[in-house]
């Protein structure tokens, strides 16, 4: 397990803490403190576990156009943890990564990660993946979201769309 996955198993604990306290608080002054307690306990770590080095650094680096911190933000993508608000910033990410400077490796790892995420189920940050897919595309990355809105699933099917779609629309842009 890596770190991504270790700090959203953590964060998802605490979660589930702070979840259950909230139905026991009012039993007594003592459940309502340990309540409180959970509470803090989750927003207090929040930022560190979200993103090793905290999400709020990663963003304002990321919006820098940082070279490790656009590396870690695919390898955080690469990762897909999965956590409190964790599609949230997956489109945050992905909203950054449009406008950051990509190696060839990272374009290379981007258009695997969008295939995969259109084969996969409908998820909140699917949409924020077929947006990426003007800045990585290339002809046989086209021609594979093609395939895959001719004989994928129904739900590949509509999420490969989507990204054909946001590619046509650049071109026409």
């Amino acid at each position: 397990m890596g770190v991504f996955e270790a700090n959203a198993a953590e964060l998802e604990r605490l979660h589930d803490e702070a979840k259950h306290a909230y139905l026991l608080r009012s039993q007594s002054a003592a459940h309502m403190l340990a309540w409180e307690k959970a509470c803090r306990a989750f927003h207090t770590s929040y930022d560190a576990l979200a993103f090793p080095g905290g999400l709020a650094r990663e963003f304002s680096l990321l919006a820098a156009g940082d070279e490790t911190a656009i590396e870690m933000a695919v390898r955080f993508l690469e990762a897909n943890p999965r956590y409190f608000r964790s599609g949230y910033h997956k489109e945050d990410i992905l909203r950054l990564l449009r406008k950051a400077p990509l190696t060839d490796g990272q374009l290379s790892r981007l258009r695997e990660l969008v295939l995969e995420r259109v084969r996969g189920r409908p998820v909140r940050e699917v949409r924020a993946f077929c947006r990426l897919a003007p800045k990585i595309a290339n002809k046989e990355f086209a021609e594979e979201l093609v395939q895959i809105a001719s004989t994928g699933n129904r739900v590949a099917v509509r999420q490969a769309q989507w990204a054909i779609q946001c590619i046509k629309s650049s071109q026409h842009g």
